[in-house]
């Protein structure tokens, strides 16, 4: 029994070695961008950002506050590190996103909403972040492949859907918010889009989103997108 308490002992310690070690990590991180302007961060502090998010080192609102600090140059690079982090070229990850600038977007997004019958609205879901959930939260139920969900076959998308029982507050899509749990997924969507979410609904009880393969792959899979993000309304 001894031997049992003194094993459970030093795992207790271990874990809370790792639990320090990263705090540590991301608060010397924080420390240090706050205490230089953007321009002063070095490509490192970039890199060290984008590892700190992939090993989810940082909450949202950390990774927020840095992000926000940055210039438009500097969100450029993190992107590519992004990409890079998980395997995916430079030069086809700012393809995607020059194709998923607003201006194109919104031409794609005003093309789809004539273009496709039956969609009750389509527009932009903004980020917000909120403590714990707030009441109509809501995880994806299931997604698929659409490649045209967007109305631009040129990339594969994937369609995350939202539903509830009853008439959900897709009535009123202006206040509908996208919130993650994850740094990472944070900081691709905000690298990839702006915090713009493309959205779009075919009846009261629902909501979609249509995501790029290629963003939705950076920020970890399908999968990581579905248990990490919800939407909520902007109360």
């Amino acid at each position: 029994m001894r031997k049992v308490k003194l094993l459970f002992t030093s795992l207790l310690a271990v874990v809370l070695l790792v639990i320090s070690a990263r705090t540590s990590k991301a608060a010397v991180l924080i420390e240090s961008t706050d205490s230089l302007s953007p321009e002063q961060w070095t490509e490192r502090e970039l890199e060290r950002l984008v590892e700190s998010a992939f090993k989810e080192q940082l909450s949202v609102p950390q990774v927020e506050k840095i992000w926000n600090r940055l210039d438009e140059r500097q969100k450029q690079e993190v992107g590519v590190l992004l990409a890079l982090k998980a395997g995916t070229q430079p030069h086809h990850w700012l393809e995607f996103v020059r194709r998923e600038s607003l201006q194109s977007r919104l031409a794609i997004i005003k093309e789809s909403f004539l273009a496709i019958q039956g969609e009750l609205w389509r527009q932009y879901i903004e980020n917000i972040w909120t403590w714990g959930y707030p009441p109509g939260t809501t995880f994806a139920s299931s997604y698929w492949n659409s490649p045209l969900c967007d109305n631009d076959p040129s990339d594969p998308d994937w369609v995350f859907w939202f539903w509830q029982s009853y008439e959900w507050y897709s009535r009123n899509p202006d206040g509908l918010r996208w919130t993650t749990t994850s740094a990472r997924v944070y900081l691709t969507f905000m690298a990839a889009y702006g915090g713009n979410l493309n959205g779009y609904a075919y009846s009261w009880q629902e909501a979609r989103l249509c995501l790029g393969t290629t963003a939705v792959d950076v920020a970890g899979g399908p999968d990581y997108v579905k248990q990490t993000t919800f939407l909520s309304p902007n109360h």
